[in-house]
């Protein structure tokens, strides 16, 4: 029977809750939508070993040249998932231009940073239509958010899934992805990829202390006090995946997994886009930084 700590839970829903007692009862994993705050990602944020942002934020520089010319004049809303604090916010805007887009929908799990990306939208793009929905798109309301995202503004969607291999990670949220698209809709993404003998360097900002913090959050959630020994990582290359693990010292026979990762080879990425019925349009790959960005259709 798992120990919930009442005081740490009470930032969840109830809805919530269940979902972390089922996930840890069903499958040994605790889902990493219920571990985020602002008060750890933005320690993250701040942390300069935390590489793989730096690359990600590189890639949609990078790519966004390409993005706008393969929009042109269109005009378009915006669907930004797991948009957190805002941070790609203006370099989305500026890229495509702010006179483009109609609407720009964020949406997150978590309320407080949810709200510091409204603010951001709204003072420093007024002229952009902001909709906010605090929604847990791995198991509720994604087809409501692109039905929304459209009223009162273009006809055309393009949903960004930016630096979020954790959620591209869930096949359920890509074929829902998928499903939500018009004729007439993108979806782009950036996504750090695997590569042959980087496996220390990929591994590496996961088991920094700034995101262990973070990954205990969940722990003790179910009554835990996580050492950071106690974290291990892998990479699953049959499935492409980077695991990271807790097992406390008490009780080496518990394994809970506390994140996975997609982290495929280029062509391997391409391939799944494929099977769920994506055509691309572009795919770019910056191989020194191991990234890269793509732009999809139905």
């Amino acid at each position: 029977m798992i120990q919930i700590n009442q005081n740490l839970a009470k930032r969840l829903t109830q809805e919530q809750i269940d979902i972390l007692i089922k996930s840890v009862e069903e499958k040994n994993e605790i889902p990493i939508r219920v571990v985020y705050t602002q008060e750890y990602w933005d320690n993250i944020a701040k942390d300069s070993d935390y590489q793989l942002a730096n690359r990600e934020i590189s890639a949609l520089k990078n790519s966004m040249t390409k993005l706008a010319e393969q929009l042109g004049e269109k005009k378009i809303n915006i669907i930004h998932l797991g948009v957190g604090n805002g941070l790609e916010i203006p370099m989305i805007i500026n890229g495509i231009g702010a006179k483009n887009i109609a609407n720009y929908s964020i949406v997150d799990v978590n309320p407080t940073m949810l709200e510091m990306s409204e603010k951001k939208l709204q003072q420093n793009f007024p002229e952009i239509t902001t909709k906010k929905f605090l929604t847990d798109i791995e198991t509720y309301g994604f087809k409501d958010v692109c039905k929304q995202t459209k009223k009162d503004g273009a006809e055309i969607n393009i949903i960004f899934l930016i630096a979020n291999g954790v959620l591209f990670s869930n096949d359920e949220l890509v074929r829902e992805i998928y499903n939500n698209l018009d004729e007439n809709d993108y979806f782009f993404l950036t996504l750090e990829l695997y590569q042959e003998g980087k496996d220390k360097e990929i591994i590496k900002p996961y088991l920094i202390p700034t995101v262990l913090d973070l990954l205990g959050n969940g722990i003790k959630l179910i009554g835990y006090e996580p050492k950071y020994e106690e974290f291990s990582a892998e990479i699953d290359k049959i499935n492409h995946l980077l695991k990271i693990y807790y097992s406390p010292s008490n009780d080496k026979t518990k394994k809970l997994l506390v994140l996975h990762s997609y982290k495929p080879n280029v062509e391997q990425l391409n391939e799944r886009m494929g099977n769920f019925g994506f055509v691309r349009v572009f795919c770019e790959e910056y191989s020194n930084i191991h990234t890269c960005a793509g732009l999809y259709t139905k």
